[in-house]
């Protein structure tokens, strides 16, 4: 057995292989020279602090398999995510609610008449189905919800005018309501943090009997790791053919640490910055999530400062527009087709966006029907 990438995905199906299939061996091979992936924590000796260097992960999911799992393997601190924007001095809690309407409209509306003002400012730009984020954006809340909350926000997360990008990267992180809850993921019916952080739970899983680590080993089609039985890659799914029908455009973000003074720091842990003067496009403030660490002194606090484009901690996500949705389309046409031949693809590698949740019940579920096809004979 084998799998190409130590992130979240490979790890998780490299340790249940190994717990379903006893006496099993699975090779993890890794292009760097770390493991853990986006995930990737440490704890720093010289700040005293547990660092996700990639910014916040959060896991929040309402599968009963994914909580039972994390559990079983490391021991999560129960914890609410919460999500702000910064609009003119004032945090907003998102998705978009009864208090962003008020930053906007006016701060003495209710939730019924501040339906009616939304739907009347929205309704011009419905009537059709949406092609772009602009246009999905613009019948849900209307232009000025838009233009506070969401043009800058997109812009400055995908580096692309909203006009050019597919409507799920607002339909599937954006929504709005009129109530005060302001919980960024109110389904979820679990929540919480790795005690110790993702990287310590993720080396715990990569020690299990069973498993040989290989770091600074790039594999692709043309050099696969050796495997006899099956092989499972998480690695992006157009580098591993080399490209050969073109590669899916990317976009990346950098989140840059530095010290802050306390009188500057964010007041909460995770904010959104959509003015487009803001040279950043959300901070992170471990020291405000339960189990971060000291990360605060009288003085000064550790803030992560998450922009785009290239930096140290550097994340490449594919760009969601129509051309890379057809591409990509291809490329998995390509990857059905060898599944019968024990390639499988998992994990970021094959898809565009995945939260913690989503992307540990796929693992779940593909070590798990890997394990039955392996034990027919």
């Amino acid at each position: 057995m084998a799998i190409v990438g130590a992130g979240l995905v490979g790890l998780i199906v490299a340790e249940r292989l190994t717990a379903l299939l006893p006496g099993v061996q699975v090779l993890v091979v890794e292009a760097t020279s770390r493991l853990g992936g986006l995930c990737a924590s440490q704890w720093n000796e010289h700040l005293g602090v547990n660092v996700h260097p990639r910014g916040t992960h959060v896991l929040a999911t309402s599968s009963r398999r994914v909580w039972t799992y994390i559990a079983a393997n490391t021991r999560v601190i129960p914890y609410r995510h919460r999500v702000y924007a910064s609009y003119q001095g004032e945090l907003v809690p998102l998705p978009l609610g009864l208090e962003a309407v008020q930053a906007v409209y006016g701060a003495d509306l209710d939730a019924e008449r501040a339906r009616v003002l939304v739907e009347r400012d929205a309704a011009p730009y419905r009537g059709k189905a949406p092609l772009t984020v602009e246009d999905a954006a613009l019948a849900s809340v209307g232009p000025r919800l838009y233009e506070a909350f969401v043009h800058g926000h997109v812009t400055k997360q995908w580096g692309v005018d909203p006009a050019k990008l597919s409507p799920e990267v607002f339909t599937s992180r954006f929504g709005l309501t009129y109530t005060r809850d302001n919980q960024y993921y109110p389904d979820a019916r679990y929540q919480g943090l790795p005690a110790g952080g993702w990287g310590s739970m993720l080396h715990r899983l990569a020690d299990r009997p069973g498993i040989r680590l290989e770091l600074g080993r790039a594999a692709s089609a043309e050099d696969p790791p050796e495997y006899a039985r099956a092989c499972v890659v998480t690695s992006p799914i157009d580098a591993w053919f080399g490209f050969d029908r073109g590669a899916l455009e990317r976009r990346s973000l950098a989140v840059e640490w530095r010290r802050t003074p306390a009188s500057e720091a964010p007041r909460a842990a995770t904010v959104t910055h959509p003015d487009p003067a803001v040279p950043y496009y959300r901070t992170h403030a471990p020291g405000l999530l339960p189990g971060g660490g000291p990360t605060v002194t009288d003085s000064t606090a550790l803030v992560g400062y998450e922009r785009h484009g290239p930096g140290e901690y550097q994340v490449d996500f594919v760009l969601r527009s129509p051309a890379n949705q057809q591409l990509a389309d291809t490329y998995r046409a390509r990857a059905r087709q060898l599944a019968n031949g024990g390639l499988l693809f998992a994990g970021r590698g094959a898809t565009f966006y995945d939260d913690m949740g989503t992307s540990i019940a796929a693992a779940l579920t593909c070590a798990t029907t890997l394990a039955r096809r392996l034990r027919t004979p």
